[in-house]
């Protein structure tokens, strides 16, 4: 229908369009007063899929040839990055808790079960989010608005990415109860940072495969990683540890993915800070 949008005004367009959407989801969230459940979570994480499925079908009409949907990552596993989605990701958790076990703030425990059950049980979620809530996210943020963006420059469109994904969660944050974060005035700073912070590791990801899924895997893990964690934690300060600390967007994670991605960013990405890689933006995605 607009086939003569450039690629940074169809990046606003898809903007506009998954915060409109996020907005509208969580306020139905709130007036049907639904609780935390996989119904509740697949409705919240499909919008940025779903407004990557408009932008396609309606606005530019793109997916109605097989050409147009490459722009997903879809098509590629991107199979030679599997190891660090999932290995830097749990490293980075791992490392957050390591540190915090070695304070006086927190122990580590063995769970009376043994470890095989939360070992069990976070192998398992990291399988379903890869396939299911992350992979609804990252379709969308790193699928089809990140390539849209790398026209301003490699660094600029992963920040930008972070900061959309991360706005995007705002509406669940401060419209409904389901996602606490405690003291605003401190979380939402840190919030911000984390998740531009951990979109430079899965954008890097998605760049350098051509593929979504090494950024779903790796969205995955976390998602799985600190909360699996927590089980292993003592503390008589679980608020501060399990929040602020080692928590989804605690200091030691932040600090963790700048890491990252500072390490993926010498490892993965040859062509310079600012210069946008043909993996993704003209589909000539080394084959992995």
């Amino acid at each position: 229908m607009f086939t003569r949008l450039t690629d940074t005004s169809l990046a606003a367009i898809f903007s506009v369009l998954v915060l409109f959407m996020a907005t509208g989801v969580a306020l139905s969230i709130r007036l049907l007063e639904l609780t935390p459940g996989a119904g509740m979570w697949v409705l919240w994480s499909c919008t940025p899929t779903v407004a990557a499925l408009i932008m396609l079908l309606v606005i530019t009409r793109e997916g109605y040839s097989r050409e147009g949907w490459k722009v997903l990552g879809l098509h590629r596993l991107g199979l030679s990055a599997w190891w660090i989605a999932f290995g830097l990701t749990l490293l980075i958790t791992v490392a957050a808790s390591a540190v915090v076990w070695a304070t006086p703030l927190a122990s580590f425990i063995v769970p009376e079960d043994g470890l095989v059950d939360p070992l069990l049980s976070f192998l398992i979620q990291v399988v379903l989010f890869t396939l299911t809530f992350a992979l609804l996210e990252e379709i969308g943020i790193r699928g089809y608005l990140l390539p849209k963006l790398l026209s301003l420059g490699r660094s600029r469109a992963l920040a930008l990415s972070g900061l959309v994904w991360a706005t995007w969660h705002m509406p669940l944050i401060l419209l409904t109860p389901i996602f606490p974060v405690g003291n605003k005035l401190i979380s939402l700073p840190l919030f911000y940072a984390t998740v531009v912070a951990a979109s430079f590791v899965y954008g890097y990801l998605r760049l350098y495969t051509g593929s979504v899924w090494p950024a779903s895997l790796a969205h995955a893990v976390h998602n799985a990683a600190w909360g699996i964690l927590g089980v292993f934690t003592v503390t008589s300060y679980p608020i501060f540890v399990n929040k602020y600390l080692v928590g989804d967007f605690g200091v030691l994670i932040l600090v963790g993915a700048v890491i990252g991605a500072v390490w993926l960013n010498r490892r993965l990405m040859k062509s310079g800070p600012d210069e946008p890689r043909p993996t993704v933006a003209g589909g000539q995605a080394p084959a992995v």
